[in-house]
C-alpha cells in the first residue's frame, strides 16, 4: 500500500510543530547555543528518533518550509538531499507534498 501524500504532509508538519514548541522551550530555559533536541521531521508517525542541533542550524533549516530535518536514512526517494551530516539531514519536499507542507507551515 502507497503512502498518501497528504498523510505524509500532515505527519511532517505535526513533528515540526512539535519542534517550534521544543524550541521555544529551550529559548526560554536560556540555553542560548548549545545544541537542543529536536524531533525527527520525517514522514512515519511512529518515529521517536531525537536529533540535537543548535537553534542557528534549526533556524537555517526553516527558513525554507519545504525543508526538514530528519535522521539519516529516514529521507523518501522523492526528496532532494540539501545537506547532509553524520547525525542528520535536511531535505526538501517537491510536487504536490511540498505544496501541502509549505501551507502548513506554522511561521506562513
Amino acid at each position: 500500500m502507497q503512502r498518501s501524500v497528504e498523510r505524509a504532509a500532515e505527519n511532517e508538519s505535526t513533528f515540526r510543530r512539535l519542534n517550534e514548541v521544543l524550541e521555544e522551550k529551550a529559548t526560554e530555559l536560556g540555553l542560548g547555543d548549545e545544541r537542543t533536541p529536536y524531533l525527527c521531521e520525517c514522514e512515519n508517525e511512529r518515529c521517536t528518533e531525537v536529533i540535537l542541533l543548535t537553534r542557528l542550524l534549526y533556524e537555517t533549516v526553516r527558513v525554507n518550509p519545504r525543508a526538514f530535518v530528519v535522521v539519516p536514512g529516514h529521507q523518501e526517494g522523492n526528496e532532494t538531499v540539501l545537506q547532509e551530516d553524520e547525525a542528520f539531514m535536511v531535505i526538501e519536499k517537491t510536487g504536490e507534498e511540498g505544496t501541502l507542507v509549505a501551507e502548513q507551515d506554522p511561521r506562513a
